[in-house]
């Protein structure tokens, strides 16, 4: 049986948390970091299959008024879907300025913070 050397593997996403409270803190904002990233990376697939399909249903609709009503709709839900992605980062960067947190970039605030 080969001998593992659990020392030199490393977790998933590139975590590795130190043992003080800086090394954690980088781990932290590096799982916040790609959660967001994920989240808008599906979202923005979401959008455009969801808007591909309302164009597909549209050019198949051969005429009938009620597909191409349902194809505008779903056409119309993605974009509305995106456009509120976009506006939830900017009510997020605006609360944090308002409230002088860079929310965005949680790392930061984390580090901030002293234990006693």
């Amino acid at each position: 049986m080969a001998d593992i050397n659990f020392d030199t593997i490393t977790t998933p996403g590139g975590y590795q948390p130190g043992s003080d409270l800086a090394g954690s803190t980088t781990a932290v904002e590096k799982l916040i970091s790609n959660v967001l990233v994920v989240l808008t990376v599906v979202a923005g697939i979401s959008f455009t299959l969801y808007f591909l399909l309302g164009g597909l249903n549209w050019i198949t609709a051969g005429g009938d008024k009620s597909k191409v009503d349902k194809a505008k709709g779903m056409m119309t839900n993605g974009a509305i879907g995106l456009i509120i992605i976009a506006v939830s980062y900017a009510i997020v960067w605006i609360v944090g300025a308002a409230l002088g947190l860079d929310i965005l970039e949680p790392g930061k605030i984390i580090q901030g913070l002293t234990f006693k």
